[in-house]
């Protein structure tokens, strides 16, 4: 985590808002609601390339049987015809079916296409106001953060960006606010109370070796 995000997170979590906190809810719940990906339509073709195959073959069928019977005056293919005709029947109201399907599925994929659209244009969106919200935040904080650093002890410096690491955490320890005790094991700090007091948090302290 860099020292920028550290002093977002501090900022945060006093409880600090931006200008643009209520555009960042309203994007990410309209960013929620946007579909992620476009529906496949390799099916749908699949399937109007299997039934029109299908249909070509009834319908070969049935010329051929239609030819026979104009040449037999026995009437001996009446009976193949008329099942032939049924099974061509079938076969186109399932090719119009699978055609219908893969109607849907372009709809569909046009719709996901529109979506995707307006989630790459929602994510710019977001980045810029995220982009806004961290240097309000830093802003806010900064101030308090380097005059923190300033009063550390054992820094030398009174700028958070220029602080040794340990001094820089010590900094956003006394300005954040910390839900749970911290480690110091660093001779900063001649006691736990003293560190205590200063960090404005409960402290475990470590003694330095030596």
């Amino acid at each position: 985590m860099s020292r920028r995000d550290v002093l977002v997170a501090a900022a945060r979590s006093l409880g600090v808002e931006t200008s643009v906190d209520a555009e960042l809810r309203t994007l990410r719940t309209e960013l929620d609601a946007v579909p992620a990906s476009v529906p496949s339509r390799t099916a749908a073709r699949r399937r109007v390339a299997e039934t029109a195959t299908t249909l070509e073959v009834k319908r070969e069928h049935v010329a051929t049987l239609r030819g026979r019977m104009q040449a037999d005056d026995g009437g001996n293919v009446d009976a193949a015809y008329r099942d032939a005709i049924r099974t061509l029947s079938e076969a186109e109201t399932e090719h119009a079916a699978a055609r219908e399907a893969l109607a849907d599925a372009r709809d569909q994929a046009q719709s996901a296409f529109d979506a995707r659209d307006r989630r790459l244009h929602l994510e710019d969106r977001l980045g810029n106001a995220r982009r806004t919200a961290r240097r309000e935040l830093i802003s806010a904080i900064r101030p308090r953060v380097d005059d923190a650093v300033a009063d550390a002890p054992g820094s030398e410096v009174d700028d958070f960006a220029r602080a040794d690491a340990v001094s820089a955490a010590f900094a956003v320890v006394r300005v954040g606010r910390i839900q749970r005790p911290i480690v110091v094991a660093c001779g900063r700090f001649p006691d736990r109370d003293t560190a205590e007091r200063w960090l404005k948090t409960p402290v475990y302290r470590i003694p330095p070796r030596g």
